[in-house]
């Protein structure tokens, strides 16, 4: 509710005469004489329709004319800007002042003003030279604003009128709280008189006001407020057309204004697409009469509405014009189905295909088909939007077959936006599609110069059309995150992929000192690092090893700690002290865990050094995120891997891996170490915060850390747990030692160079170009061979499985434990202990009798 402060009081006068009073023309003798209140915000035709409401006065009959008198002098309001200044200007009052409500009748009556009335020619029209001067002078004055010499009309609306108000203004709040003896008391007149507007009438007052409103004709834009256009110099408005209007059942509707005579596209196909999705905002339907290269002719679905387009070809090129256009609609819109007609996977596609943009961004079907319900009330089925959302991922990046034929092109202008990238593309004899290989030159030198010589190497299926697999190599920088080095793609997982790819590899990288390789199981891996990389060290994961035991052993998942004990060990004597364990409770996985090699697998026994590297997470997680990527055609699958890589060494280039972590101890290191290598060593303090260390010679300590005790050479920067030794580290023993020499700052203790900062900013000082657009791409002289897409493989029977892993070698799917029998391979409903008779009881009763002799 508004307060009485923000509606100013005015008396409404009506039916009278104008006469010469002593400063001016006075109003004599109105017939109608009311108080009321007006909002401070009210609008010129909310002002007009509670006049002629309250004055009783018959809008039909002529123009209304409404003013007031201000020291002497007369002025007209006729828009919302008068009808402003007036309410701020009563508003300031303390006696409310008049306006004067009058109709003016052409061609009618005599002279005589009668009631509600004026005649043809109004008194008050004999002094215009006098008001005209006013209103040069004291308006212009006081307000700062001019009129011109004749007043503009308010033409009444009608019926018959084609445009109507685009909104409708809102209604306004009603003021019941008021009292009706206080408002007669402050107006001082009789009761039928006094009335407070609130601009929320009652249901009998707002059934006549809106009559009152839908034959009411508006006021044409060019002639408001002309004198005031004059004054400053603004040019007349030009007329807007509305473009609301209804159908045959009176229900309104918005026109769209994607369509009008003389627009010209580019294109047929745009053209249709324009109208589709005009039809879909207007929720109507058309049908096509004509269709060729030259014309193209539709109109409305239903027979009896005149809606119709024409286009015609225009200037060559495919270019259409539309030459003629009705549009108006005068059928009904409750007869259209929720399943539109012209929502197809061609109009949808194109809708949706600025969303397809981001190859990270998850759009599903089914999000598509509640976003276009959302917003346009149509449903579409589950296929239409499946096929859509193909049909958008094929205008963004392309068809699969013809990524594959703009491969070669794509690598070399790759090559030429990031030097020292290396790419091949492998074909078979006639020419299709076998194998590929990139590695930005960005990766390579990273590797080579500031990274753990670890490579972790995974595979994983691609979700395509030509299906095929995967190849990914990867690396972790001194703060352990992961850092791609190369990709490629090929038709399967087998051994000659392997070597085809890693002896590409080679040709990156070399064969570095120390080289170690990290993967499952999988024997082409094995067969292609023991012929390519004879030197390198090949470590298993012992996340794989482990789903493998599982297979024959299903009991080692009750004991992962020893297994992983045994595995992370760096001592031989914790390692033959868990497999010990192992060997007793789980015998068979034990027995599979020293079939496989625990040279392979161990820590302990690893005749390289893998550091504190024991998984192929980092591949998987790389694989993980490429879960939709590996969707796309192949262009695209390599542009996201190039997007994200471009993104990464940006934020971790700005990032520096310099995060204060807020310890005390490290403070002097925060500049030194990464986060990652700081949190270790601060861990490593706090476990050590009562270990003792004893002197036992020059730079060697004894140190007691009340377990198993351990020596610590200083001098070689080594000690007996070996933790320092594999991870480059200081362990704790060595951190005790330094405590006990004074030492805080155990930076100089850190054997490896790829935890400092320094080292782990020149990671990531290379910069990841984007190669552009396909017509921005630069085409060599040479022409380069074209490659055709491989024959596609068979898909497999049934949907595929986008969320399932596939086993790895020696891998299979866990087993069942029935919780009765505690066995495996069947459930309690059908355990064998169970009679049929007495199926859900827990009581165990075997079938039959074991003889024990």
């Amino acid at each position: 509710m508004s307060s009485s402060e923000d509606k100013p009081r005015l008396y409404l006068c009506s039916g009278g005469k104008w006469a010469a009073g002593v400063d001016g023309l006075d109003y004599v003798e109105p017939t109608v004489r009311k108080g009321v209140r007006l909002k401070i915000n009210s609008t010129f035709k909310h002002l007009v329709n509670y006049c002629c409401w309250k004055c009783e006065i018959d809008r039909s009959s002529g123009q209304v004319h409404i003013c007031y008198k201000h020291e002497g002098q007369l002025f007209q309001i006729t828009d919302d800007e008068d009808v402003s200044v007036f309410l701020q200007y009563a508003n300031g009052l303390e006696d409310p002042p008049e306006v004067y409500v009058d109709v003016y009748v052409s061609g009618e009556g005599d002279g005589a003003g009668t009631s509600n009335t004026i005649n043809e020619e109004p008194m008050y029209l004999d002094t215009e030279s006098q008001i005209q001067q006013s209103h040069e002078t004291s308006y212009r004055a006081d307000f700062g604003y001019g009129l011109s010499d004749s007043y503009p009309e308010v033409v009444p609306e009608t019926q018959q009128d084609q445009q109507q108000e685009v909104q409708e203004e809102e209604d306004e709040d009603e003021d019941e709280d008021e009292d009706e003896d206080e408002r007669r008391k402050f107006f001082g007149c009789a009761e039928d008189e006094a009335h407070v507007l609130d601009m929320g009438l009652s249901d009998e007052e707002d059934e006549e006001n809106e009559e009152d409103e839908e034959n009411e004709e508006g006021v044409e834009p060019s002639r408001l407020r002309p004198g005031l256009d004059d004054y400053f110099g603004i040019p007349p408005l030009i007329p807007t057309p509305d473009v609301s209007t209804e159908d045959s059942e009176g229900v309104p509707y918005r026109r769209s204004q994607r369509l009008s005579i003389g627009k010209v596209f580019d294109t047929k196909e745009k053209l249709i697409l324009e109208v589709g999705m005009k039809f879909i905002e207007e929720q109507f339907e058309y049908k096509t009469k004509k269709s060729c290269t030259k014309r193209y002719e539709i109109a409305c679905a239903r027979d009896h509405c005149k809606w119709s387009m024409k286009a015609k070809a225009y200037g060559g090129g495919g270019m259409f014009m539309v030459t003629d256009l009705v549009d108006v609609h005068k059928c009904s819109r409750t007869q259209l189905n929720p399943n539109h007609r012209h929502a197809n996977q061609r109009l949808l596609g194109n809708f949706f295909k600025t969303k397809f943009r981001n190859s990270r961004r998850v759009l599903t079907p089914k999000d598509m088909a509640e976003d276009f319900r959302e917003q346009y009330g149509v449903t579409i089925p589950y296929a239409t939007a499946w096929r859509a959302r193909w049909k958008a991922i094929t205008l963004i990046r392309g068809s699969h077959a013809e990524s594959f034929t703009r491969l070669p092109m794509y690598l070399y202008n790759l090559e030429r936006a990031n030097p020292g990238t290396i790419t091949s593309i492998r074909t078979d004899s006639s020419g299709r599609f076998a194998e590929c290989f990139v590695a930005l030159g960005v990766a390579i030198h990273t590797f080579l110069q500031n990274l753990r010589p670890v490579l972790i190497i995974d595979a994983a299926h691609l979700k395509g059309e030509y299906l095929g697999t995967m190849f990914l190599v990867v690396a972790m920088d001194g703060n352990n995150n992961i850092v791609p080095v190369a990709l490629g793609v090929g038709r399967s997982e087998t051994a000659d992929e392997w070597t085809w790819f890693l002896n590409k590899l080679k040709t990156c990288i070399g064969e570095p000192r120390g080289l170690v390789f990290m993967s499952d199981r999988a024997a082409s891996i094995n067969a292609a690092i023991t012929a390519i990389f004879p030197n390198a060290h090949h470590a298993l994961c012992c996340r794989h090893l482990v789903m493998n035991v599982r297979s024959r052993a299903p009991r080692i998942k009750k004991f992962k700690t020893p297994y992983w004990k045994a595995c992370k060990a760096y001592t031989t004597r914790v390692f033959d002290r868990m497999m010990n364990l192992l060997q007793t409770v789980v015998p068979e996985g034990a027995q599979l865990m020293q079939e496989v090699g625990v040279e392979r697998w161990s820590r302990a026994h690893f005749p390289g050094q893998r550091f504190n590297i024991m998984t192929s997470n980092s591949a998987e997680s790389i694989n993980a995120l490429s879960k939709c990527a590996r969707k796309l055609p192949i262009v695209g699958l390599m542009e996201y891997f190039r997007e994200f890589q471009q993104e990464w060494y940006f934020l971790r280039r700005r990032k520096g891996g310099l995060e204060n972590i807020n310890i005390l101890v490290l403070q002097e290191l925060n500049h030194q170490l990464t986060e990652w290598a700081q949190k270790k060593i601060h861990k490593r303090i706090v476990k050590s915060a009562t270990w003792t260390a004893h002197g036992i010679g020059y730079d060697k300590w004894e140190v007691r850390d009340y377990g198993y005790n351990a020596e610590v050479d200083m001098h070689h920067r080594n000690c007996t747990c070996l933790k320092w030794q594999v991870s480059g580290l200081p362990c704790g023993h060595a951190i005790t030692v330094a405590k006990r020499l004074g030492k805080n700052d155990v930076f100089y203790l850190v054997t490896q160079p790829y935890y400092m900062a320094e080292l782990y900013k020149a990671t990531y000082h290379g910069v990841i170009r984007p190669v552009g657009p396909a017509e921005t791409w630069h085409y060599p002289q040479n022409p380069i061979p074209t490659v055709h897409p491989p024959l596609i493989i068979k898909r497999p029977v049934g949907r595929p499985k986008v969320n399932k892993r596939r086993p790895s070698r020696g891998e299979s799917r866990s087993q069942q434990k029935c919780p009765r029998c505690e066995e495996y391979g069947h459930i309690s409903s059908q355990c064998p202990w169970i009679p049929s008779s007495a199926r859900g009881s827990s009581q165990l009763e075997p079938i039959g009798t074991v003889d024990l002799n």
